[in-house]
């Protein structure tokens, strides 16, 4: 038995090296490309099987690379993980700095300071001690940190360590290494960063641009960073298709007074981009005369530059201040927190308030009218700002089931393998494709019965909404609003409960309509966890704030919610004990022993009875 083992190990072990034999010339050649100082993308990166790339730490970094370039940030995280891996194994000390600088400047691109505080600090220590170790994304990184202020914590440095001079630092360091396209790319975000600091005519930042007219290649994100960096961030309409898609959104709003198009999903955990999202929501509440509205908006915003800030966030911040308090009264009357925004436009002008809001009316005409605000909880429902409400009636349950799976998804959107996988689940492909072709045909023209005008889109196995006629869905906002809260949660509790207060009113069941599907299972338990957390944060806020009402409001709420948790009569049982009412304590204690015995047949926890004699 053991020989037949060893046998079988062996031949295992020999077609895997043979498998990867057949990928070595591949994997080389990208390594040497990369090397060579050129991109690699993801596409040159896929066709290798991820078995095999994962053991070239060079084809794992430029995976990472790519990812934060295009935006995929949670993804990116991942693979920078497992590339610090690959390096520490092999002690490679330069890569492994190269990374924690490629994750400190994702961290600072989501706000997330508590994880970037301890790399910001090596980082920095880093620099100093050996700046000739450090890559571009290191001085990159401590940039953004400088900036974000996320660095307070590190012992002062030289004179020299400013934003500014760190992200110059950034690009001459990628042009060192030979990386044209990096080198570009802190540029174009060091214009965004400040477009009005007189430092950018200077003759450093020109000889940056000379450089770079010499080594960019002639591919068109080669043409479209040249162009953007050498135009001041203001490149033609054509180069702009070209820019990754964040760089593309934050030059439209820093730049041009465009509020055509929202952000897309994947960019819904950048924080930079979702505060000049924001700030054009307010600006067209302001236009509709929703006053109360842009109030909890602008707490948004202010909630956001507690996480990122820029001279040019801080100068538009100072704008809407401004706006709102010349506003009618009942903007300062307006207490609870803020709704996010889902589109974008700038503050261009340097004009009086009144005069930007007119500029927001003649850019975007008349097109609000035709954007809809979707309502998936507690039934499905389509309105207009100005109060239109429709309803869709379905042929076929299949429809709404496809709607609503769109509607959830990033950019609402789904690779046509999944949504026949996830919507018509097992069954025999040819057959699945048939019922998804009626199914599509019967949302179509449902939603076209209600005033949409190609609505659903087929294009290269890809199935989706178009992004342009939904305004706002109510799921996703509240997803928005906790996932926002969460990351100002340690940092600032009364910014984050904001947040949770505005999210709180908005959960319902979702997708009603279908109440036995089983991927809507498993969204519903998240949400009602994500619920569950939010009352629990808000009840010990206000608890720790001494407002004892709203503090017993949202045990009330959290009890009614989760009727059978235990920590949740817990929290009510030492709040009744603590305002001396032992009696509905022990009334509380009395109804949760009651579910216990009913629902699962055995007692609460010890040490819950004992809160009432202790």
């Amino acid at each position: 038995m053991t020989i037949e083992r060893e046998e079988f190990t062996m031949e295992h072990n020999n077609g895997l090296s043979q498998h990867t034999d057949a990928w070595t010339d591949s994997v080389l050649s990208l390594e040497r490309a990369i090397l060579d100082g050129r991109r690699v993308t993801a596409d040159m990166l896929s066709v290798i099987p991820v078995a095999i790339r994962s053991r070239s730490p060079l084809l794992l970094q430029a995976e990472c690379e790519d990812g934060l370039l295009t935006g995929r940030l949670v993804e990116t995280k991942r693979l920078i993980e497992s590339a610090l891996r690959a390096f520490a194994a092999q002690a490679n000390e330069q890569a492994m700095l190269t990374l924690m600088g490629m994750l400190g400047l994702l961290y600072q691109q989501v706000g997330d300071r508590h994880e970037s505080l301890p790399i910001t600090e090596f980082l920095s220590s880093e620099w100093k001690r050996t700046p000739e170790a450090c890559s571009g994304f290191v001085a990159w990184a401590l940039a953004r940190a400088f900036a974000n202020e996320s660095a307070e914590a590190i012992e002062q440095g030289a004179a020299n360590d400013t934003p500014n001079a760190m992200f110059l630092g950034a690009a001459t360091r990628f042009r060192s290494e030979g990386k044209p396209i990096w080198a570009a790319l802190v540029l174009l975000d060091r214009l965004i960063y400040d477009p009005a600091d007189p430092a950018l005519q200077q003759s450093e930042w020109q000889l940056h641009m000379q450089w770079l007219n010499r080594n960019l290649d002639e591919t068109p994100l080669s043409r479209s960073l040249a162009e953007a960096v050498s135009a001041g961030g203001r490149p033609k309409d054509e180069a702009m298709e070209a820019l990754p898609a964040r760089f593309d959104f934050l030059i439209n709003a820093v730049y041009f007074n465009r509020a055509n198009r929202k952000p897309l999903k994947s960019l819904s955990d950048d924080i930079e981009v979702q505060f000049y999202a924001a700030e054009a929501e307010l600006k067209r509440q302001l236009q509709r005369g929703e006053t109360a509205q842009a109030a909890n908006i602008q707490a948004a915003l202010e909630g956001y530059l507690k996480l990122v800030v820029t001279p040019e966030m801080n100068r538009r911040m100072e704008r809407i201040r401004q706006m709102m308090s010349s506003a009618p009264n009942e903007v300062g009357q307006h207490e609870e927190g803020p709704t996010l925004a889902t589109e974008t436009t700038p503050f261009a002008a340097q004009d009086a308030g009144e005069a930007a809001l007119s500029e927001e009316a003649d850019s975007t005409g008349g097109a609000a009218d035709k954007r809809w605000r979707v309502q998936l909880m507690d039934g499905l429902r389509f309105s207009t700002y100005d109060g239109f409400v429709a309803e869709p009636v379905w042929k076929r349950r299949k429809a709404g089931e496809l709607l609503v799976y769109l509607l959830l998804q990033p950019a609402y959107k789904a690779n046509r393998e999944q949504v026949l996988e996830r919507v018509f689940g097992e069954g025999e492909h040819t057959k699945q494709s048939n019922q998804l072709y009626v199914t599509l045909h019967d949302l179509r023209h449902t939603l076209r019965e209600m005033g949409m005008t190609d609505p659903v889109y087929v294009k290269r196995g890809v199935i989706g909404l178009d992004e342009q006629i939904i305004e706002q869905v109510d799921a996703e906002t509240y997803m928005t609003l906790s996932r926002v809260g969460d990351q100002l949660w340690n940092d600032d509790r009364e910014a984050a409960c904001r947040l949770y207060d505005e999210a709180l009113p908005l959960y319902g069941q979702l997708a009603t309509e279908l109440p036995y599907v089983e991927w809507l299972e498993r969204i519903r338990e998240q949400m009602l966890d994500r619920q569950t957390n939010m009352l629990k944060r808000l009840a010990m806020y206000y608890t720790e704030l001494q407002d004892d009402v709203r503090a017993e409001q949202r045990i009330s709420e959290w009890i009614a919610l989760r009727p059978n948790q235990e920590e949740a009569y817990e929290s009510m049982i030492r709040h009744c004990l603590a305002k001396g009412r032992r009696a509905e304590a022990i009334g509380w204690y009395k109804r949760l022993e009651r579910i216990y015995e009913e629902e699962f047949g055995t007692e609460p926890l010890e040490e819950t009875k004992r809160l009432l004699w202790k």
